[in-house]
């Protein structure tokens, strides 16, 4: 592996190339292609064959590249701040021909209108980017205007608290997953400490359904957990 990424706007400063990120984002994060799947079982148990779905953060599609080919009826609108990010969605979604309505758009969730009304909405590695001053309640209550009273959404998201001794046995086991790949422990250290713990604001899971609850989502259970990563199913009130 070359040089790990900076943290960074991939506007302003590329870290790496579409295929170099697909690649890091595998080696670094658990199971990453295995909580689309889940996701998408979820959601298929729950959603008709006709539904429209606002993807939060789409960053390089991954969610439409997985959700898309298997449901024709389904329709995504997949929100993101980032140009360049949204340029290799698009390039990726084109590349697989995928039938349906598909739109990408710059912005935020909160630059949609409320009148859109999704009939779902995903959340995928996102939020933990945003701090807990009042930014990731304010991310969860755009998305909950955004959908229909009792619309599912998919939070998947880092948990936990840095320095207790639960987290930190955690985040060692996660540092050997990389490295039984082949990165080398050098770089390993170096994404967790210039990467990882600097830009992920994790918070503890019970944070996390309080954010969920008073952004107006019930019935939130857990269906996936690998390593510091969670992922919840609510449904708006």
């Amino acid at each position: 592996m070359a040089n790990p990424p900076k943290a960074g706007n991939f506007d302003e400063k590329p870290p790496m190339n579409v295929e170099e990120y697909d690649k890091f984002i595998r080696l670094f994060c658990g199971a990453y292609e295995e909580m689309f799947k889940l996701t998408h079982c979820y959601l298929r148990a729950i959603l008709p064959k006709q539904a429209k779905i606002l993807v939060a953060g789409v960053g390089t599609g991954m969610e439409i590249l997985e959700f898309a080919p298997l449901n024709a009826g389904w329709s995504f609108c997949g929100v993101d701040p980032s140009a360049d990010m949204l340029v290799l969605a698009g390039k990726k979604i084109s590349e697989k021909n995928l039938a349906g309505e598909i739109e990408l758009r710059k912005g935020h969730v909160s630059d949609l209108r409320e009148e859109e009304s999704f009939d779902a909405a995903t959340c995928i590695l996102v939020m933990h980017f945003l701090k807990d001053d009042g930014s990731k309640l304010e991310l969860l209550e755009s998305i909950c205007k955004r959908i229909k009273p009792g619309a599912p959404f998919v939070l998947i998201d880092g948990f936990g608290e840095p320095g207790s001794m639960d987290f930190e046995e955690i985040k060692v086991a996660w540092k050997n997953y990389p490295i039984i790949s082949g990165v080398p422990s050098e770089t390993v250290e170096n994404v967790f400490n210039e990467v990882i713990m600097k830009t992920v604001q994790f918070v503890p899971e019970s944070r996390i359904m309080q954010l969920l609850e008073t952004a107006g989502f019930t019935r939130v259970s857990k269906y996936f957990s690998g390593f510091l990563y969670g992922g919840w199913m609510g449904y708006k009130k």
